[in-house]
């Protein structure tokens, strides 16, 4: 496996420096004995970890407090990612990583790394596409929406679920309710980014959501 295997650090104080992986299992936190230390109080002693086989790089979220995201899904703990390149890692919201191979692709430069489209922090309630917050923000029930969905990424979730999650099991919610919901929110993703279709729906089952993957420029 290529040693020049990294993470480039995309914001705050330290970005556009690399983080690099020369041990395993690598773990990051606050705790001072981690091979980096992320000094907020956001982020859990032991937050993430990173383990590699002869091939591959996982990313791993130790059961932290706010969370470990990739491409805008938080990770369940205990859950391992093979990193791709190109993926964008938060660590609790409070600082972005792209992973960088070389082996599949040409050295990112980090001013060329857009952010990946929709980004959702749960306790703040705070939602920004493209790295900008929406504005206004979303109503109570188009968040809780948007979070149900993003939390299960790439799955189908159906009407039942929708329901539940955003009004209960005691409310007798109508499909044209759950309709007239579902197009104020996609409403409002696509007047933030008209290019991508933050949610997709299948027909008979279900609404899924798909996030913009990060995309890598050349020059």
């Amino acid at each position: 496996m290529p040693s020049s295997q990294r993470f480039l650090i995309q914001d705050g104080a330290h970005a556009g420096k690399a983080v690099e992986l020369d041990a395993f299992p690598y773990h990051i936190g606050r705790a001072r004995d981690c091979n980096y230390v992320l000094d907020s109080t956001e982020i859990s002693r032991l937050h993430a970890r990173l383990t590699r086989d002869h091939l591959n790089i996982f990313l791993e979220d130790l059961g932290s407090t706010n969370g470990t995201f990739v491409n805008g899904r938080r990770l369940q703990p205990g859950e391992q990612y093979r990193l791709r390149a190109g993926d964008v890692v938060s660590f609790a919201q409070v600082c972005q990583w792209v992973f960088d191979d070389p082996a599949t692709t040409a050295q990112i430069d980090l001013v060329k790394v857009t952010t990946p489209g929709l980004n959702l922090d749960v306790d703040a309630a705070r939602v920004s596409v493209g790295g900008v917050p929406l504005y206004p923000p979303l109503s109570p029930n188009q968040f809780s929406l948007l979070a149900l969905l993003v939390e299960n990424a790439g799955r189908i979730v159906t009407r039942e679920e929708i329901c539940e999650h955003v009004w209960g099991t005691d409310e007798d919610v109508t499909d044209q309710t759950i309709d007239a919901l579902v197009s104020r929110l996609r409403k409002r993703l696509s007047d933030a980014d008209s290019s991508h279709d933050y949610l997709v729906t299948r027909r008979g089952f279900g609404l899924m959501f798909q996030n913009r993957k990060p995309s890598l420029e050349s020059d």
